[in-house]
């Protein structure tokens, strides 16, 4: 399986008038994420799925994803996939799609932990800013220490 993380895109900032479930992108975040997407597309072939955490500004940077890589939207929303998500309920997903690519857009700093549990040296110091790719590949079932990072790609920034 070819596993792609993505941090959601620049969203609103925090609120007192709206919940941090409820924050959106902002205009640049999604003229980042559009952009960013695009670029991609020169050494992403395709995305079977797009699973994303629940939280607004993940969904809409994942249906902006879908839009640039799949005719008909493919996106699953996934509660165990909002902030606080755990590697181990991860695995549990993925091992139960018949995917071979696949996309989660989710927040830090879960991101970063997903990358040094899936490829096991636990020295990894991402620093994964909105918009950002890490792809991970994986030979059989997904497990802790049996991924290899492929290359991590920041987000376009200069618009």
């Amino acid at each position: 399986m070819n596993l792609f993380l993505i941090r959601h895109s620049i969203a609103e900032n925090i609120s007192v008038d709206k919940k941090d479930f409820d924050r959106e992108l902002t205009s640049e975040g999604k003229e980042v994420i559009v952009k960013t997407s695009q670029a991609w597309k020169s050494y992403i072939e395709q995305l079977d799925v797009v699973l994303s955490s629940p939280l607004t500004r993940a969904v809409q940077t994942a249906e902006i994803i879908s839009t640039q890589f799949q005719p008909g939207k493919n996106i699953i929303k996934d509660n165990n996939l909002g902030t606080g998500s755990r590697t181990s309920d991860l695995i549990e997903i993925l091992n139960s799609l018949e995917y071979e690519n696949v996309a989660i857009v989710g927040h830090q700093p879960d991101l970063s932990i997903h990358v040094n549990n899936f490829c096991g040296t636990g020295s990894f110091n991402l620093v994964f800013p909105p918009a950002a790719l890490a792809k991970i590949e994986f030979d059989n079932k997904i497990k802790y220490g049996r991924g290899r990072l492929v290359y991590f790609v920041p987000p376009i920034v200069h618009l």
